[in-house]
């Protein structure tokens, strides 16, 4: 796998579910929230959007820069020709709108079934950025994954690490 730096010209307006976690909880299958996020975006959104739409996982809301503070998680989907999402929860756990900003990304790409893409994909990211020799530094703004062509189940997946 390799890396890559993109600038996203534009922000990219997306609308989904959205849950609250950390790493720590994510390490046991008894308090992760991250498998039961998307399995309800699979079973309830999915479906729903045309064919090959692209899917993403958006990582915000950063308690620290710390790996063992709480984050938000939203699986949704691009939303065009809709007023700018907002950065702020729906009432009673319904679709939450977030934007991911414009700015520079460190890009890690894996292709593969999924979920063990995904962990492939951070676990490259995280060896990277606690290499003591990284050049570069993360923002903890917006992360993001994009599924292309919405595919959960094999394919490939990027994921965009905010940068400064």
């Amino acid at each position: 796998m390799t890396s890559q730096i993109k600038e996203l010209a534009e922000a990219i307006a997306c609308k989904g579910i959205s849950i609250r976690t950390t790493n720590h909880a994510e390490v046991s299958h008894d308090t992760a929230k991250l498998g039961r996020l998307w399995q309800k975006f699979y079973q309830n959104y999915a479906g729903q959007l045309p064919e090959g739409e692209d899917i993403y996982g958006i990582y915000h809301n950063y308690e620290s820069d710390d790996l063992a503070g709480a984050f938000d998680v939203v699986a949704s989907w691009e939303v065009t020709g809709e007023p700018e999402a907002l950065s702020a929860p729906s009432p009673a756990g319904g679709l939450v709108a977030v934007n991911i900003p414009a700015g520079k990304y460190l890009v890690f790409s894996e292709e593969g079934h999924m979920p063990n893409t995904v962990m492939n994909a951070w676990e490259k990211a995280w060896e990277y950025f606690n290499d003591p020799n990284c050049e570069h530094t993360r923002n903890f703004d917006v992360d993001f994954e994009h599924y292309i062509d919405g595919n959960l189940e094999y394919g490939q997946v990027d994921l965009y690490i905010g940068i400064r």
